[in-house]
């Protein structure tokens, strides 16, 4: 009988949600894509989606490595508008003066403030089931 019980109450512990979403997260979808810089891929950086508006909470990130990223942490991006920032990295040859360990290559982040750090890129991400693919396609002359 004890045993009986026990199997029941993990049973009802297992079937009341254990492991599942809890209700106050965002529901979120996988979001892929390229990145293209005046029709070149980027081959190193970053991209940066930040919800706008009601929606609040975290920004989603991820690499962009040879012209492509994919956002799938916790389910992908939570629904709704973003503000979109894409970094993105070129080796330099110049010695760095503020650090005396490394005197190699350096990058640099090379994108116009417009698509980073006053970025006017916005991205809507509607429900699905599918990963939603997009390509951003940014010119230095575009708005």
């Amino acid at each position: 009988m004890l045993r009986s019980g026990l199997i029941l109450g993990l049973l009802c512990f297992v079937l009341s949600g254990c492991g599942t979403q809890l209700h106050d997260e965002p529901s979120r979808r996988v979001v892929q894509g390229a990145v293209i810089y005046e029709d070149a891929p980027i081959t190193n950086g970053l991209i940066r989606f930040t919800p706008l508006g009601d929606n609040g909470g975290p920004a989603s990130t991820a690499y962009i490595k040879n012209g492509t990223f994919v956002i799938d942490h916790k389910g992908g991006i939570p629904l709704g508008k973003h503000r979109v920032q894409v970094e993105a990295y070129r080796p330099v040859d110049k010695k760095v003066d503020d650090s005396p360990m490394d005197d190699g290559p350096t990058t640099e982040q090379y994108l116009p403030e417009k698509w980073n750090s006053a970025s006017i890129l916005e991205f809507q991400v509607e429900a699905g089931k599918e990963p939603l693919k997009h390509e951003f396609n940014l010119k230095k002359d575009s708005n």
